[in-house]
């Protein structure tokens, strides 16, 4: 969407290992986007007509400034032998956020359940072929948020889903995301390297009456792996990626997506 706005963002989560590889915490999590306007060349019959504008006025939000802030809770397990560069084990996580409309600020009361999970599997004795896979859930519920604050594709915590695509070219109340993703290395000491990747979102717009998997947005792209750190597996990434109706991207980052 053709939209300009300054963004805050804190999220902060607080763990306590309960047993190995279980840990449970609470957090805070507040999101203000100010000065919300048109984007360039948007006259203000177009502007009225885009989607921030309609769903914004259904829900009584306000059209220059909305803020989300509530607080959190949280549990993870994670049996992965690197959160940088992965080989093997998983990771599962789910969180409950609760957004109170007027704490510090909030625009709207409403609520979200983040549910994830990641495992690694190695293809060979050496290790130097794996497969990674990620799936993930968000679901808001009891209130209507922000419309930035909706569930999107690219929108994660790190922004690294939906490789093909834009930062929030598909936007709903609910979302679904799955990857697979193939690893090589394409030298013995592992300097060099490449990822194959297929992904795919659904999204729910309860104004349209779409709900999950009645539409999807595949992607499939590959990349180039360079070790810049051996001690930590830190690997720069370079790849690129397509989705449908001719959108595609080119990812720049320091570590892997997941």
């Amino acid at each position: 969407m053709n939209a300009k706005y300054d963004f805050f963002r804190v999220h902060e989560t607080v763990l306590r290992q309960l047993r190995p590889a279980l840990f449970a915490g609470a957090g805070l999590h507040y999101d203000d986007h100010t000065n919300i306007r048109p984007g360039t060349d948007l006259s203000d019959a177009e502007w009225n007509a885009t989607a921030f504008v309609q769903y914004s006025e259904a829900h009584n939000l306000p059209l220059d400034r909305q803020v989300s802030a509530g607080p959190s809770v949280a549990l993870v397990a994670d049996t992965r032998d690197s959160a940088i560069d992965p080989r093997e084990g998983w990771l599962a996580t789910a969180s409950y956020r609760g957004l109170i409309k007027g704490f510090l600020g909030g625009s709207s009361g409403w609520q979200l359940v983040h549910a994830e999970g990641r495992t690694y599997v190695p293809l060979d004795a050496e290790n130097r072929q794996r497969l990674a896979f990620w799936l993930f859930g968000d679901f808001t519920f009891a209130g209507a948020p922000p419309y930035f604050d909706l569930p999107a594709t690219g929108m994660d915590a790190y922004g690294r889903s939906a490789r093909g695509y834009g930062e929030a070219r598909f936007r709903g109340e609910r979302l679904l995301y799955g990857e697979i993703e193939y690893r090589a290395s394409l030298t013995r000491n592992g300097l060099l390297g490449w990822v194959a990747f297929l992904n795919a979102t659904t999204i729910t717009n309860v104004q349209e009456g779409e709900r999950l998997f009645h539409s999807g947005a595949p992607g499939a792209g590959a990349g180039l792996r360079a070790l810049i750190n051996k001690r930590s597996r830190t690997n720069l990434c370079f790849d690129v990626g397509f989705g449908k109706d001719g959108s595609h991207g080119v990812y720049l980052a320091v570590q892997e997506a997941f």
